[in-house]
């Protein structure tokens, strides 16, 4: 059997997570834990969450992640750098989180460039976004969590006659979060929702003591100070694991979401597209499709809107799991086939989501892998996914892959 040694970051990350629910810290040095496996348990989850530094590769997207952590006493740096190679977009990030016995606080910065229109060979077709965030932590125990964000974006485009050029978009969130601190698609609702490690068809998620995770949050965005936009946003997602048999699992998630309140955009015409009609940003829309969405659609702008539910369910079945097969340099530990099928719908009012025609079904087959090599524990993922039923401009297939590498 392979053991592994906890890293020094992450020893010194047990006490401070204990110490934030009041807890007296454990004296003893832990044990060496097991090889991780992709069990769906928390064995080897604090080599998982807190080793550094993640790399990250997403295809045929062409999308890689580096994320470099340093913890000094109770304070975590953390900087990241995402940079989709096939159209050019980069997003920087630097964060400072500091722990305190009750809460956490954290503050960031970012840079996100993008150029939408591939191919393109206008230079001035891109989308910039800096700006700064403060997000608060108040745990009520280890499974509860309530949190408080304040952000400022800032707006920039290379034509420099869009609407939504040199403005500014300054909201506040509150979020409610039930389940693992360390979920990241939670995480992006109730806080930061740029810059994360977007998981894909991952089975050794952590979901909460029953199985279970929830979040919920609501946004609200002002014309205050500088800010441009105004709207209130909220959006939920739970996500539950039922096992089938005692080695095979089904992981179903459920998200919504949708617009309570939204200012119409000045200089509007009959013909100005449905997602301009709104003082909302874009990237502010709900998104059906994508990789940690609806699989077999694609990340377009026809798949947003300000109305939005989909479901989607993962069956996990072991190939083999905590085995040591050995391909030269490579060791094959875990290996899953994965069964996906999900639906949902969009639009910009609640008889969108109603209607048969906008309804989005999608299928796929797929697996996932944990490997070894040297001193990394690569997680490989792959699965094709198929629209069975969808509108004509989101009917296709897609194949997603990723591989994130933890030391």
């Amino acid at each position: 059997m392979r053991l592994r040694t906890i890293p020094t970051a992450v020893l010194a990350l047990l006490p401070l997570t204990t110490c934030l629910f009041g807890q007296t810290a454990p004296q003893e040095t832990p044990a060496t834990p097991p090889p991780p496996t992709l069990s769906g348990t928390a064995a080897g989850a604090y080599d998982r969450r807190d080793a550094l530094p993640y790399v990250n590769i997403y295809l045929p997207e062409g999308q890689a992640s580096i994320r470099l952590r340093k913890l000094i006493r109770n304070v975590l740096f953390e900087s990241q750098i995402d940079y989709r190679f096939v159209n050019g977009d980069i997003s920087t990030f630097l964060r400072y989180k500091y722990y305190a016995r009750n809460f956490t606080y954290r503050l960031g910065v970012f840079d996100t460039i993008g150029f939408p229109d591939v191919g393109s060979s206008s230079k001035q077709e891109f989308e910039r976004v800096r700006g700064g965030l403060l997000l608060v932590e108040v745990p009520r125990d280890y499974n509860n969590r309530y949190f408080w964000l304040l952000q400022d974006d800032r707006l920039t485009f290379g034509d420099l006659t869009h609407p939504d050029n040199r403005k500014n978009n300054i909201y506040t969130k509150f979020g409610y979060q039930f389940g693992t601190q360390f979920d990241e698609r939670m995480n992006a609702i109730v806080g930061e929702t740029r810059g994360r490690i977007v998981p894909v068809l991952t089975a050794f998620r952590e979901l909460g003591p029953q199985k279970f995770g929830l979040a919920a949050a609501i946004t609200e965005s002002a014309k205050v100070a500088t800010g441009d936009y105004h709207y209130t946003k909220l959006e939920s997602e739970a996500l539950r694991r039922f096992d089938i048999t005692g080695t095979s699992f089904l992981v179903s998630r459920l998200h919504g979401g949708v617009f309570l309140t939204r200012g119409l955009a000045e200089n509007t015409t009959p013909t100005t597209p449905a997602i301009s009609l709104y003082t909302i940003p874009q990237y502010e829309m709900f998104k059906m499709g994508g990789r940690d969405a609806l699989k077999g659609v694609g990340d377009r702008a026809d798949s947003e809107g300000t109305h939005e539910a989909h479901v989607t369910n993962e069956y996990f079945v072991p190939v083999f799991r905590n085995r040591d097969y050995r391909t030269m340099a490579l060791h094959w530990n875990t290996l899953y086939g994965i069964g996906y099928v999900g639906a949902g719908s969009v639009g910009y009012d609640y008889r969108a989501l109603t209607k048969s025609e906008n309804l989005v079904v999608d299928a796929g087959l797929g697996g996932e892998a944990s490997i070894a090599v040297r001193d990394f524990e690569v997680l490989l993922s792959v699965v094709y996914a198929h629209t069975l039923h969808a509108p004509d401009n989101l009917k296709g297939s897609k194949v997603r892959f990723s591989i994130r590498t933890v030391r």
